[in-house]
């Protein structure tokens, strides 16, 4: 991989959008306010976080797999005779000429097969999976994602040698709301959104660019010093893009940023040298170098076929984006499992880790609308989950005999469970109290980390104990 020079590597705007800080760039005008915040808690003694992990991945399947023709398989008649489907050791059905390799690694994996979503539009959709909560134009300026919350969290648990973004995420740009901003948090929690392949094009600088860039860098702060005055009165606004700059001078002088963008040949086979493939195996990387970062949001999107879903002579279809994702997150929870804790030596990556996988909403189950694909279903639709403690092989919940509609919620609930308590659960095991209430906001209202109060009135707000068994 050739080096580039400072000059080639001083990002225009558009370059930034490309490279990383779509949320920063994009952060609302509320995250820049001083706001006189204050925080309480509602959490029991005997309900605290579980605190069981360091980091969580969350993979957006975005634009909805087609539930009932992958983890929550229905024989229909549309169902395609060339899927062989098989019933795998943990009591599921699976196509397994879709999904060869995830069979491989579904006793480490948990599956909930009875979520419903508030929301059945993408756009909407896509916001929830990001805010974890149904969108509110009239007070979403202030709404953060759940990254930036987990960025501002885990502040405190920062090291002098991290420099690494805390959020991460790989391909956000490609959905319909794209990367959310910071909301009331200070721009500093940002997401870091990366394309993947412009990435590779190259991480590392040669020592002659590196000292170039340390004597901008201390001409830039002794002009910030002389300049402060009068640059305070622009407000925080010139803080925020400090914090990115200073963010990005270490990133570029830490050699271990230019390493997690280093893949070899074996790795591009083994997890597909596809987008979604590159993004997995470079969020392996990331973990790897230990360098901050502790929450990796990864989205593949394209999963919206109301037509031709299984036509094989049309560009875009279900088996092409299951050719993508399969090899892409199998690969991923084998080499996390491989992999050795950072923590601790006697636990592997993936102990130290909650992967999530799942979708905005489902797809309708049945026989194929009249154009051959299938639109959109909230009602019922399952999500995946491995490391950091989930008990693999379970099959937790259950859709009725056409995938339709809830037939068993899988937990303590006659509710069905929401995103709002995947949340939960990623808070609950990174140790973050998910009851958390930050009140002050310029609006008034108050932010609730999980909110009980749904698009249909009350919903539990727990984690999802029993993946772990």
């Amino acid at each position: 991989m050739a080096s580039k020079t400072v000059g080639q590597l001083l990002p225009s705007r558009r370059e930034l959008l490309k490279f990383g800080g779509a949320g920063l760039l994009g952060a609302s005008v509320e995250s820049l306010w001083p706001l006189p915040l204050r925080a309480s808690s509602t959490q029991g003694a005997s309900t605290g976080p579980r605190g069981s992990v360091r980091n969580v991945i969350f993979f957006e399947i975005s634009g909805a797999i087609s539930h009932v023709d992958s983890f929550d398989f229905k024989e229909n008649v549309a169902t395609q005779q060339d899927f062989d489907v098989r019933k795998i050791p943990t009591g599921i059905y699976l196509p397994h000429a879709l999904f060869p390799r995830m069979e491989q690694v579904m006793d480490r994996v948990a599956i909930l097969r009875s979520f419903q979503s508030h929301e059945e539009v993408h756009l909407r959709g896509q916001y929830y999976v990001q805010a974890g909560r149904p969108l509110n134009v009239a007070f979403a300026r202030e709404i953060p994602s759940v990254g930036s919350v987990v960025a501002a969290e885990l502040e405190s648990q920062r090291r002098e040698t991290d420099t690494f973004p805390t959020y991460v995420s790989f391909n956000l740009e490609t959905n319909q709301v794209g990367a959310l901003s910071t909301g009331f948090l200070p721009a500093r929690y940002s997401v870091f959104d990366m394309n993947p392949k412009q990435a590779l094009e190259g991480m590392a600088l040669d020592q002659k660019a590196i000292e170039l860039l340390e004597q901008r860098w201390k001409l830039l702060s002794q002009l910030r010093e002389l300049e402060g005055e009068r640059m305070s009165s622009y407000g925080e606004k010139v803080d925020a893009f400090a914090d990115f700059s200073r963010t990005g001078k270490e990133l570029l002088t830490d050699p271990r940023w230019p390493a997690a963008f280093r893949l070899t040949d074996q790795d591009r086979e083994r997890y597909g040298n596809s987008a979604v493939g590159l993004s997995c195996a470079l969020a392996r990387n990331v973990l790897e170098q230990d360098g901050g970062t502790r929450y990796i949001h990864i989205c593949q999107h394209g999963w919206d076929h109301h037509r031709y879903i299984w036509d094989k002579s049309k560009k875009d279809n279900h088996y092409t984006l299951i050719r993508d994702f399969d090899p892409a997150a199998a690969s991923l929870i084998e080499d996390l499992a491989s992999l050795p804790g950072k923590t601790d030596a006697s636990k592997t990556l993936l102990d130290e880790t909650l992967v999530v996988l799942m979708s905005e909403f489902g797809r309708t189950p049945g026989p194929l609308n009249h154009m051959d694909g299938r639109d959109h279903h909230k009602h019922v639709f399952p999500a995946l989950f491995a490391g950091g403690g989930v008990q693999g092989g379970l099959v937790l919940g259950a859709s009725d005999a056409e995938g339709a509609y809830c037939a068993d919620t899988g937990w303590d609930h006659k509710e069905q469970p929401h995103i709002e308590n995947v949340v939960a659960t990623i808070y609950s095991a990174l140790g973050i109290d998910w009851t958390k209430k930050v009140h002050g906001l310029s609006s008034g209202r108050t932010y609730v980390y999980v909110d009980p109060l749904g698009a249909n009135g009350y919903i539990p707000t727990d984690e999802l104990s029993g993946i772990y068994g």
